[in-house]
């Protein structure tokens, strides 16, 4: 089914966002709030399918987008309450706390094969919810099942820009990661966890 024929079962649907490669929808379906997510044209139709294939995957694991339909050139998934990072005013110790909270969806994502692309930069595609819990969005750049595993590569990037990490830090932690050793989330955690203790 395609969007055309299926937006007339959303109640109150109202563009929410444009993006890229779409545009993001909301109102209630089925008397639930979502979210749908429709590709901007024909040539955006495969990112959307792609993305729609890893959230299937990642259906009930928290923290990540709940997909409830499929469909040709859009998806639906339950509306998520949250901020974007680029708009949240957090002081550094919440950073931080998001940080943590981060790096333990990047180790999910890891331990599940898929790397989500765009992690050195959250912007709108990370979400801030009660009690400084996060949710990971915008999957189109996503790869399942990848051989090489290059979250955490990316997040090091962001640390490193932000001045929790110097250079050489970050190429030693990033080296030990393309190893596979997973001991470097623990690390990792340790750094974030110390810099939040010497912020009180």
């Amino acid at each position: 089914m395609r969007f055309e024929e299926f937006k007339s079962q959303v109640e109150g649907l109202e563009l929410f966002s444009k993006g890229w490669r779409g545009f993001i929808f909301r109102g209630l379906w089925k008397s639930r709030k979502v979210a749908l997510k429709v590709a901007k044209d024909k040539d955006r139709e495969y990112a959307i399918r792609k993305e729609c294939e890893i959230l299937e995957f990642l259906k009930g694991v928290e923290g990540f987008p709940q997909l409830l339909l499929c469909g040709e050139d859009f998806f639906i998934y339950e509306f998520i309450e949250g901020t974007p990072v680029e708009r949240a005013k957090l002081s550094r110790e919440d950073r931080l706390k998001v940080y943590i909270n981060l790096l333990d969806l990047i180790k999910k994502l890891d331990e599940l094969g898929i790397n989500k692309d765009e992690l050195s930069r959250l912007d709108k595609n990370t979400l801030i919810g009660e009690d400084l819990k996060v949710y990971m969005l915008d999957f189109e750049r996503g790869q399942r099942g990848a051989k090489k595993r290059h979250n955490l590569s990316q997040f090091l990037q962001l640390l490193l820009r932000e001045g929790y990490l110097d250079l050489e830090k970050a190429r030693a932690l990033g080296r030990v990661y393309t190893r596979g050793d997973d001991g470097v989330y623990h690390e990792v955690r340790s750094i974030l966890e110390g810099a939040l203790s010497a912020s009180y």
